[in-house]
């Protein structure tokens, strides 16, 4: 039988109904003769809910904190089936409760506890979705992430350990899966080598998956999402742009957005950095390329459809000279660094990025000058860049660029070896008068970036949009 990884995400567990669709999922899925193996984030809001309760917990009284742990467990009985062992559900409040007591009258939080205590809303789902496949005869096994997946010791931020990673799901999961038992996975939680609980931070969940399905040499990963998938544009930015009055008077008919089927890796990789789409988490990037799986993004209110594919290309192309997606961010500030010309260019580069990834500065777009570096950052981030870079011996000067600034991306495989592409589009921006302070095209051709003045990005991405993009 054909084993297949399906992802639930957090935005499409609200309600008994929503566990019930996804059960006659698992079952279609068994029907077909596959193997679902399931990997569950927690019900929507849970996790920031449990964040919220421990971040105050040395604050509350035990009677305060038994009644938010019995408003958790009232509001996850409501999606239960019936003819559930509550006493077991239960059980699975009761530890929360028990580790939150433990942090209140201590006064102490460790990391291994924190990831514990915000990784269980995962574990209640997985508890609700075996109790309603089991409703319906479909036997199940459920397992939390740290029974898994073998992570480092950074228990808020843990990186998988895929090698290790394998034998343990070869040992714990493949029995249940020989016997013909579904397994569910809570997402998010891992185990270090060292034995203590480890979270995966943002995007946990989607990781979880991804490296599962690289541990089993699946190669297909299904994640279900309340959208349809990955869009051309923003389909919030597409509708303030239709209700900007002096944009359409410029640049006429904006399309809609519309959901792009199919990108390759490094396609994917531009739209999911820095967030700029958040229907799945760019970590997932690594496991998929390494293991050539293909990710689909599919609607849970449009199963028909077939979504998003992430994956390699294999021949499937859009239209030549026709880019897939535009991509784009605002409220960026410059900061610029000027070097010694005495030091080599690859010792400059050096110093400047080991000392940006000391100070965890979060670096958005780069432009190198002959020895200049340019840097565009979110404005929290200026005040350590600054500080980093200017540390440096072989720093001359380091200067803030002036203005808030923004970027977009032009995105598309099609775009390669075209020729006067390029040529076009900056004559289409020069067209309404904006001026581009900075472009790079990366020699794969799937990417083209620009920046330009932040208030210039409504009018830039309009007109690139319209032009290229005209339905």
């Amino acid at each position: 039988m054909e084993v297949e990884i399906i992802k639930i995400g957090g935005s499409i567990l609200k309600n008994y109904n929503d566990f019930k669709i996804i059960s006659e999922i698992i079952l279609n899925k068994k029907n077909e003769e596959k193997i679902p193996i399931c990997v569950v984030s927690a019900m929507k809001g849970v996790t920031d809910r449990i964040i919220h309760i421990l971040s105050n917990a040395r604050n509350e009284t035990e009677l305060s904190l038994h009644q938010h742990i019995e408003n958790l467990y009232n509001e996850h009985l409501s999606a239960l089936p019936n003819n559930v062992d509550l006493e077991d559900f239960k059980n699975e409040f009761k530890k929360l409760e028990t580790v939150l007591n433990y942090i209140r009258s201590s006064g102490e939080l460790s990391d291994s506890v924190y990831a514990y205590t915000v990784s269980r809303g995962e574990n209640f789902s997985t508890k609700i979705l075996s109790y309603h496949l089991q409703s319906i005869g479909i036997s199940c096994h459920s397992f939390y992430g740290e029974d898994v997946l073998i992570t480092d010791d950074n228990n808020r931020e843990a990186v998988v350990n895929l090698e290790k990673t394998k034998i343990k799901i070869e040992e714990n999961l493949m029995p249940y899966i020989e016997d013909g038992l579904i397994p569910i996975i809570a997402g998010f939680a891992g185990r270090s080598e060292s034995g203590s609980i480890t979270v995966l931070g943002r995007g946990g969940t989607d990781d979880t998956a991804a490296c599962i399905a690289y541990c089993l040499g699946v190669k297909k990963l299904i994640k279900y999402v309340d959208e349809g998938g990955i869009m051309t544009l923003d389909p919030k930015f597409v509708s303030e742009l239709k209700q900007n009055e002096e944009i359409i008077s410029k640049v006429g008919h904006i399309p809609e957005s519309k959901i792009i089927p199919y990108l390759n890796y490094i396609e994917a990789s531009e739209l999911l950095r820095e967030e700029r789409t958040k229907v799945v988490h760019f970590k997932v990037l690594k496991p998929l390329m390494d293991g050539k799986i293909d990710l689909q993004l599919k609607s849970i209110n449009s199963l028909e459809e077939d979504g998003t594919i992430i994956g390699y290309e294999n021949g499937k192309k859009n239209i030549v000279g026709m880019p897939k997606a535009i991509s784009f961010q605002r409220n960026l500030y410059g900061v610029r660094f000027l070097p010694s010309q005495s030091v080599l260019p690859t010792e400059v580069y050096a110093q400047v990025f080991q000392s940006l990834l000391k100070a965890n500065v979060d670096v958005r777009y780069l432009s190198i000058s002959g020895y200049q570096i340019s840097l565009l950052l979110p404005k929290q981030e200026v005040d350590s860049a600054l500080n980093a870079l200017s540390s440096l011996e072989s720093k001359i000067e380091v200067n803030l660029i002036e203005g808030s600034k923004g970027t977009f991306s032009i995105i598309g495989s099609e775009m390669r070896g075209v020729k006067g592409f390029l040529s076009k589009v900056t004559g289409l921006i020069a067209k309404y008068g904006i001026n581009i302070e900075q472009a790079t095209q990366p020699y794969s051709e799937n990417i083209i970036r620009f920046s330009v003045k932040d208030e210039d990005i409504p009018l830039a991405v309009a007109a690139i949009y319209a032009e290229l993009f005209r339905e």
